[in-house]
């Protein structure tokens, strides 16, 4: 097999004969199969160099090869074989290396690769306050605004290692994961946060923090943005029983004006971008 085997290469009649054999044995179980990939496991960048060696040290292997249509080999000797591709574009390589015994036998075995990208951006913002902003409501005579921020992650793949992350004031508030396995290519995600705003807080920070965590053969990346939440008190005139021009203050000094306080958070941002 060429080097630079594609999935539309042409054989010559020997290599016809070879891929004949390969369709039709029936492959030992990977348990019982003498080869040792290194490594077994790896996570790669979309885009970067990736290589993985198999070898064997059973004296019963008479060749082995890579088959993949990217950086596949040819039949060679033992007791090594590299499977090396300069740059990884494909979101669900799927390389195997096989062994043919001296019995006529054959076997294969296969690494696991995840190929990811972190986002591109993350971006958190508070939803449309005048379809989601909710009324006031009351907790123990303390007035609460509720509201829901959003946090989108665009363009990250695998969605099945993400995890969004929430936090206030830099406590763990919330954490979501996803669980489709079937998407191996960059998709768009969304987070919604429903959040208590109380009038005793000037400031609230949210974060929101976009992980991608491969466990222990892989790196943990995160991509952080950061919403501040000012609120802050008005106190304003109620005109229907009142005709003054003048701003309320605490307290009335006209005893027909009705002042009302009413408690109004500003949303207002402050964005920071982390990316590890």
């Amino acid at each position: 097999l060429s080097s630079d085997v594609k999935l539309g290469w042409t054989l010559d009649h020997k290599d016809q004969n070879f891929m004949s054999i390969l369709k039709h044995t029936e492959f030992q179980p990977t348990v019982s199969c003498p080869l040792t990939l290194t490594p077994s496991e790896t996570v790669v960048t979309f885009g970067d160099p990736v290589s993985v060696s198999c070898s064997t040290s059973a004296t019963d292997v008479e060749g082995m090869g890579w088959e993949a249509p990217f950086g596949g080999t040819g039949f060679e000797p033992p007791p090594v074989v590299t499977w090396r591709v300069e740059k990884l574009e494909e979101w669900t390589p799927s390389p195997f290396c096989y062994a043919t015994l001296v019995d006529g036998s054959q076997c294969t075995v296969s690494p696991v690769i995840t190929v990811y990208k972190i986002p591109d951006t993350v971006s958190i913002y508070p939803m449309n306050q005048s379809q989601m902003m909710e009324k006031h409501v009351h907790y123990n005579k303390h007035t609460r605004t509720q509201y829901w921020l959003q946090c989108d992650s665009i363009n990250v793949a695998p969605v099945q290692f993400l995890t969004v992350n929430w936090y206030k004031n830099n406590e763990s508030i919330m954490a979501m994961s996803f669980n489709d396995t079937t998407t191996k290519t960059p998709v768009n995600e969304s987070s919604i946060l429903k959040v208590n705003i109380s009038r005793e807080e000037n400031v609230a920070e949210f974060r929101c923090e976009a992980e991608l965590d491969f466990g222990p053969h892989g790196p943990k990346l995160y991509v952080v943005n950061i919403l501040s939440v000012y609120t802050q008190n008005y106190y304003f005139l109620d005109l229907s029983t009142c005709n003054l021009h003048k701003q309320c203050q605490n307290q009335c000094s006209d005893a027909t004006c009705n002042c009302s306080n009413k408690y109004q958070p500003l949303i207002g941002l402050s964005l920071q971008t982390l990316r590890s």
